[in-house]
């Protein structure tokens, strides 16, 4: 068992109320390369060629890992990770970047195949959140909350569209313009936004918004967010014991390049959960009348006003925000550490978003580091060269070959919230504090004793020989005497027979 860490560490690592995770999906692109008489490989086969299997490692396309998370191959052939579950800020960021890590890792092998095989084709994983083709791909939020405490989900959701904004990762604004079209189910004020892409001068961001996944988002909430996508998802699966949890599944937040910004829309999303769960604020009275409407008007400016429900007043995004923050302030005072660092950021977020001027946050919020690098590409092509699209795909790929996100943190361009060398063993190792520290350590003995074994978020089991299952019911739970007691069994036993699976 790890040793348990002291008040003050779990201060300085950004302590969070509830386990949260973060899974991830990626976009996957196939390029020609070099005179090769075959075309790109399509989606499916990019996917198939990163995820195969090899004598020298045992990749599937569905596993969990060492470090507890889960990677796998979602609906449409998107690549995905689940990250473990976590209890601090710093864990949270550290294993959202070894998620990153440990694809392109696959994708470097993968291509490296390519190129002995002359197949002409090169693979890219785009951590991003929509194509200009209309597609999405999804960076959604678990948090833990209590079965006993009812959730306002009104006025949750529409601090949901305040945050997104904030937090958003910034899109161009012709390509959300194109992929709002083709979902065919505007509200009218969207389609006029839209019809005006021209004429961006005025607007805050010129030719870019600042959330990609923003428009996909068509409802509050829905129990089948892949026909109708939602702020949250209301399914009922909570992965722990259901009689004490839920798992709030956060559906619309844009996928992070910055660790600056996966902290903050963390730290924002926890807190207020937890001022609900204290009972000392009633979010109700923060609801919009349309949270949806409001999202999509403030990705274009966040100084629009926006009706409140019961308040009989609007507001504007910054308006929004800063009432948030109050409250945050004096309810639940940010601790030393990342908890105030988180906190400061979003009031510089805020009073950026208000002013136009973002050189206060311009390394540490996606939007704005992105409207930095494309702006200086603009200023020599135009807004509409097609070194500017390049750029945005570019910023959102992992590689750090092709992409240009690590190229950003070298130079300085991109903030440093995370050491590297925590991202890096956070590849092969969960955190300490939850139940992803018995999962993990059980994953590793499977692994090196090549023992079959079936493993959930909320059970282990190992099936060679053929065993119980261990039920995990408790996401803040790190030990377990009966899972030790059957790893120390495939120890005992010793590696199995070498196969592939």
């Amino acid at each position: 068992m790890p040793l348990p860490a002291t008040a003050a560490a779990k201060s300085e690592a950004g302590r969070l109320h509830r386990v949260v995770g973060i899974e991830t999906e990626y976009g996957v692109v196939s390029v020609k390369t070099g005179p090769s008489k075959f075309p790109p490989l399509d989606v499916r086969d990019a996917v198939d060629e990163v995820f195969r299997p090899t004598p020298e490692s045992r990749i599937s396309t569905h596993n969990f890992m060492r470090n507890g998370g889960r990677r796998y191959v979602d609906i449409g052939a998107h690549p995905e990770i689940a990250g473990p579950e976590c209890l601090t800020l710093r864990d949270l960021m550290a294993q959202d970047r070894a998620g990153d890590l440990l694809l392109e890792r696959m994708v470097d092998a993968a291509n490296e195949r390519l190129e002995e095989a002359e197949a002409g084709s090169r693979i890219h994983l785009i951590k991003s959140n929509a194509d200009s083709y209309g597609n999405t791909f999804g960076c959604h939020e678990n948090y833990q909350v209590r079965r006993d405490h009812d959730l306002h989900l009104g006025g949750f959701v529409s601090f949901l569209a305040a945050r997104q904004i904030l937090t958003g990762a910034g899109a161009l604004a012709a390509d959300a313009r194109e992929s709002h079209a083709h979902e065919g189910d505007a509200h009218e004020s969207d389609n006029s936004l839209a019809a005006s892409f021209g004429d961006y001068a005025e607007r805050p961001l010129g030719a870019m918004v600042y959330s990609a996944r923003a428009w996909f988002i068509k409802a509050a909430y829905s129990a089948d967010p892949t026909h109708e996508r939602s702020f949250i998802n209301t399914r009922d699966e909570p992965h722990a014991d259901k009689n004490r949890w839920r798992r709030l599944h956060v559906l619309a937040g844009d996928s992070a390049v910055s660790s600056a910004n996966t902290a903050l829309k963390a730290y924002l999303g926890d807190a207020v959960l937890t001022l609900i769960d204290d009972g000392v604020w009633d979010v109700s009275e923060f609801e919009l009348e349309d949270p949806t409407r409001s999202l999509h008007e403030w990705n274009y400016n966040p100084n629009s006003p926006q009706p409140l429900r019961a308040r009989g007043k609007s507001l504007t995004c910054p308006q929004f925000l800063a009432e948030v923050l109050e409250v945050i302030s004096r309810y639940l005072p940010a601790e030393a550490g990342l908890q105030e660092r988180c906190f400061d950021l979003a009031e510089r977020g805020v009073a950026a978003l208000e002013s136009g001027n973002y050189d206060s946050v311009a390394t540490e919020l996606d939007w704005a580091i992105k409207y930095r690098v494309l702006e200086r590409i603009s200023e020599a092509h135009g807004w509409t060269s097609a070194r500017v699209r390049r750029a945005e795909l570019a910023y959102h790929d992992i590689s750090a070959r092709t992409g240009l996100g690590e190229r950003l943190r070298r130079a300085g361009l991109i903030a440093t919230w995370i050491d590297p060398q925590l991202c890096e063993i956070a590849t092969t190792t969960p955190p300490e504090n939850t139940r992803a520290w018995v999962r993990g350590k059980f994953v590793t003995a499977s692994e090196e004793t090549r023992r079959r074994c079936s493993v959930g978020w909320a059970h282990v089991r190992l099936d060679d020989p053929p065993s119980s299952e261990i039920g995990l019911p408790d996401p803040t739970i790190n030990e377990s005497a009966e899972v030790d007691g059957v790893i120390a069994k495939m120890r005992e036993l010793g590696p199995a027979e070498l196969r592939l699976w």
